[in-house]
């Protein structure tokens, strides 16, 4: 379980604001890791989070993209990269849950990418844009 603290922020309220729920929706999806038998309300979830994690890389990451080139932060280059690299998981992703269905085997998957790109993206990343903000 990822607890939000100082350590991940990156200057940007918004951009903050909407690390926080990601780190809330992933923390979601591992407490549902501990249960074999999924629920109605575990598929509820995991569509709600498909939907989800869609439009936060959509919106949030050109959002970030541009505060990141706003604020000339030298990170502006990788981090799109990555954006991009994310979005070739995803699609693959929601590619073979639309083929084969919420399997546990492909939620670990998601988990794990995912707790991934929070320490590794979030915070080798996405926090070199505070000093630019500050500066």
């Amino acid at each position: 379980m990822v607890v939000w603290n100082e350590q991940y922020a990156t200057g940007s309220r918004f951009i903050d604001q909407q690390h926080q729920v990601l780190i809330d929706n992933i923390n979601h999806l591992e407490g549902m890791l501990t249960n074999t038998n999924l629920t109605r309300d575990d598929f509820g979830f995991l569509i709600h989070l498909v939907d989800f994690l869609e439009f936060y890389a959509d919106s949030h990451f050109k959002y970030e993209e541009q505060c990141m080139k706003r604020y000339r932060c030298p990170a502006h280059a990788q981090n799109k990269l990555a954006h991009a690299q994310f979005m070739v998981f995803f699609r693959h992703f929601k590619q073979r849950c639309e083929a084969e269905g919420f399997r546990l085997e492909i939620i670990r998957e998601l988990h794990q990418k995912m707790n991934s790109w929070i320490h590794d993206h979030l915070l080798e990343v996405d926090t070199q844009l505070k000093p630019c903000i500050k500066g």
